[in-house]
């Protein structure tokens, strides 16, 4: 917006809709998605959209497209396959990679993580691209270190690593069917 772009934000969560997102998408300048994982697998949506960019394949070379990608995980190693798989869609889609920027650790928004995005968007604003060096802060670990790793497999072994999804299970009055198998054969 401080380079006087015209910005339009669209919430992709109907499927139904996503035809008309994708007439839009292939017709503008500049394309950011930004979505996040779930257990490493982006959302049925946002694939929904993507679907329904293909019969624009071709006619989208003179668009940017650039991701934003958050999970839970703190490092960035978890993100790295659905990264490598947006580089290729860009490319079969014809347009222009700028870059995907990982935010792992958690989905807060917070102050330091906020003027990060905006100084990437800055950096893209003034050059088209995402700025490599800002793109490394995103989520600087690659991998948990080998204490971190050792920690979490002794909380494994305790209830505190499922501390914080026992009380959500409870709360819902469904503690007592975390181990039920619905879909399991002969059920």
């Amino acid at each position: 917006r401080s380079t006087g772009a015209i910005v339009e934000n669209a919430l992709l969560v109907k499927v139904l809709e996503q035809g008309q997102f994708a007439e839009k998408a292939a017709a503008v300048d500049l394309l950011i998605v930004a979505f996040p994982l779930y257990t490493d697998a982006m959302p049925g949506v946002t694939m929904a959209f993507f679907e329904a960019l293909e019969p624009y394949i071709g006619r989208m070379s003179s668009v940017l497209i650039g991701f934003l990608v958050h999970s839970g995980f703190p490092e960035k190693s978890h993100s790295k396959p659905v990264a490598k798989y947006l580089e290729g869609l860009v490319s079969i889609l014809g347009a222009q990679y700028i870059g995907t920027a990982i935010f792992g650790g958690g989905m807060m928004m917070s102050r330091k993580r906020k003027k990060l995005i905006s100084k990437l968007g800055a950096s893209l604003g003034s050059t088209g691209q995402f700025d490599a060096a800002l793109l490394k802060r995103t989520t600087p670990m690659e991998h948990l270190g080998l204490f971190a790793r050792g920690i979490l497999r002794l909380m494994a072994h305790t209830p505190l690593l499922n501390f914080y999804w026992d009380q959500q299970l409870k709360a819902n009055g469904v503690y007592d069917n975390r181990f039920d198998q619905p879909y399991a054969a002969g059920k």
